[in-house]
């Protein structure tokens, strides 16, 4: 039996250490790309924001993505516990 625990240890070792290494190439955020502060749109986004309201925009597609996320996980659960097909 002590096989077995060494084989589990060796590949969650290896799946935390391909992990770490994925993680390690990500930036720090995932937002600085989108920073507008030195961007020419910069000075027309006021303008486009009295018009369009972005923010609105935003709460609603992450509340959005976040039904859908939900939706999901609850129906992948529910197939491996065999409720639905």
């Amino acid at each position: 039996m002590e096989i077995f625990s060494e084989i589990w240890d060796w590949i969650c070792d290896t799946l935390f250490d391909l992990l770490e290494a994925i993680i390690k190439l990500l930036p720090d955020s995932p937002f600085y790309l989108l920073s507008v502060s030195g961007s020419p749109v910069n000075k027309y986004l006021n303008y486009i924001n009295y018009f369009i309201d972005l923010q609105f925009i935003v709460d609603v597609g992450t509340a959005w993505l976040l039904a859908i996320a939900g939706y999901y996980t609850y129906s992948v659960v529910l197939r491996l516990v065999k409720a639905i097909d």
